[in-house]
């Protein structure tokens, strides 16, 4: 199903056929950036940035603290997030003042760049993954208006880094196995080992991606071709996972790739008031909030300070707030990885239902998430799935190259459901959905042409 004959080979990575597209591909970057930055300007999205722990990450930086954080009573090194977003925040914290109104403007509009990239990036993933030019059109169409792939934008936070760079992992591992060149596989290495960096989740699918080169099919690939492939993969992730690695041992004393977060993340996902996220149940005075509100008045809402609080922190008991306060994090994460495990143990039935509601959470709607009310989100969340689901199944009848896509995927998607999810979790994974969405409309358009012209021939 991943192979393809030498002679469809070029025709796919072209990236179009004459002058028609690259001009609309133009109009649809720029319509993309602009729609985007409007939606920052509208919503007035810097007065509440949510930047997260980057925040804190960046200031200590710039105050000579390093990359520390300070929780739960203890201030020191940290791994609670990965170094390249608080180290670009702490930048623009140099740039234009700390948490300046400019500095939260200028991460925005930046993302709104990586969102235009991701469309044309969403062009060049449709024709590899075997789409005419017409698919690409329509998937990157798709991309520019997409109500969840603009909004993204207006948090200063990585998600749009993320998307960008899972639909450009998928991109260059296809047109790697399908060219049989070494430069797309080493974009690859790089773009893939620096999206791992800033997303652990992603860590899996290219540890296995090192597997799978020995034995993807292929008919370009010899091996010695596809051990020189894994080789580069190895050696990149040396360069740009090593070093925060090996930082991770010296500061925590023991070896944590990433982030330092998995087992805090188990327990948030799975304990007697789990709900399979971070969120606990929307309470009844946020739901008569939400409901009170307009859609357009509804972000301001629960953007503000205190209103998105509910969270699995709050419901800790007097003993185990004992047991992690004033530890450094290392040793929290045993304590948190340990009530996590006795009580998975303890709830089988429970932690499998949970799992199931995560998936469901994942895929369609995190119904505790206060965004999610929203009806401009949920219309989005409903179109994506009745475009998805029929355009997957018509992509694999059509025997189209998207087994690394679905790995990837999957793997992302396992851990999850096993662990903990949150709405933000499908978003870098759209485009690649759209795609498919875009198959299935173009198909339907066809089919609707020729419905349209056969009556008229048979008159003539």
């Amino acid at each position: 199903m991943n192979s393809i004959p030498s002679r469809d080979r070029d025709a796919v990575s072209k990236t179009g056929d004459g002058l028609m597209p690259i001009v609309v591909m133009g109009f649809l970057i720029a319509f993309a950036f602009f729609a985007r930055v409007i939606a920052i300007v509208a919503l007035r999205s810097w007065q509440e940035p949510e930047p997260m722990e980057h925040r804190s990450l960046a200031r200590n930086l710039l105050d000579g603290h390093g990359f520390a954080f300070n929780e739960w009573g203890f201030f020191g090194p940290s791994s609670v997030q990965s170094p390249p977003y608080p180290l670009f925040l702490a930048g623009l914290y140099w740039l234009f003042g700390m948490e300046s109104t400019s500095a939260y403007i200028a991460a925005m509009v930046l993302n709104a760049l990586v969102g235009a990239g991701t469309v044309w990036l969403t062009y060049l993933l449709a024709r590899t993954l075997s789409g005419a030019v017409a698919v690409g059109l329509v998937a990157a169409f798709l991309v520019a208006i997409w109500p969840t792939q603009i909004y993204s934008v207006t948090h200063a936070q990585a998600v749009v880094w993320i998307t960008a760079a899972v639909v450009g992992v998928i991109y260059l591992f296809s047109e790697s196995v399908q060219s049989g060149r070494l430069r797309p596989w080493i974009g690859f290495s790089v773009v893939g080992c620096l999206a791992a960096l800033i997303e652990p989740a992603l860590l899996p699918p290219m540890v296995l991606s090192g597997i799978l080169i020995l034995i993807w099919p292929s008919e370009v690939l010899d091996y010695r071709t596809r051990l020189k492939n894994a080789l580069v993969l190895l050696v990149m992730a040396f360069l740009i996972l090593g070093p925060w690695s090996v930082r991770n041992r010296l500061v925590h004393g023991a070896w944590i790739p990433i982030k330092s977060t998995f087992w805090v993340n188990v327990w948030k996902g799975n304990n007697q008031n789990a709900t399979g996220t971070d969120r606990l149940p929307l309470s009844g005075d946020q739901l008569e909030q939400l409901n009170g509100s307009s859609w357009w008045r509804m972000d301001s809402l629960i953007r503000k300070s205190g209103f998105d609080s509910r969270h699995q922190y709050e419901l800790l008991t007097e003993q185990q707030l004992e047991r992690i306060t004033g530890k450094p994090e290392r040793e929290r994460e045993e304590v948190f990885r340990s009530m996590a495990v006795e009580w998975i143990r303890s709830n089988p039935f429970a932690y499998f239902k949970l799992c199931l509601v995560r998936l469901f959470k994942t895929v369609v709607i995190e119904w505790d998430n206060p965004k999610s009310r929203n009806p401009i989100y949920l219309l989005s969340r409903l179109g994506f799935l009745m475009l998805v689901l029929p355009g997957l199944i018509l992509a694999l009848r059509r025997r189209w190259h998207i087994g690394y896509a679905m790995i990837v995927f999957a793997f992302c998607l396992l851990l999850y459901a096993t662990t903990i999810t949150a709405a933000r979790f499908i978003i870098p994974f759209e485009p690649v959905g759209l795609i498919c969405g875009a198959l299935l409309l173009t198909t339907i358009g066809q089919m609707f042409c020729v419905a349209k012209t056969v009556p008229n021939s048979s008159t003539a």
